[in-house]
């Protein structure tokens, strides 16, 4: 695997957690934005639903850098909508 594809599975899992846990949401006009939620708890939930991702994956994937990916997804989420339309 190159690290090109190792980056982008991790931020695919990273999204995949955030958004299952309702951590964030997709703007529906520009599905590239995702704005947080701002819900602590759906953020928690997020780290652990990656880290079962990682166990149950059974890649070579280390978990610092799955942590890693999803704390950059959050710290990318725009906090107050989206920044394009206002959505």
């Amino acid at each position: 695997m190159s690290i090109n594809d190792y980056a982008d599975n991790l931020e695919s899992v990273a999204r995949y957690a955030l958004g299952t846990s309702g951590a964030i949401e997709v703007c529906k006009q520009h599905p590239d934005v995702t704005i947080s939620v701002g819900n602590l708890d759906a953020e928690r939930h997020a780290y652990a639903i990656a880290t079962q991702t990682l166990k149950r994956d059974g890649t070579m994937w280390m978990r610092e850098d799955v942590m890693s990916a999803v704390k950059h997804e959050l710290d990318m989420a725009a906090d107050d909508g989206c920044p394009v339309c206002g959505g």
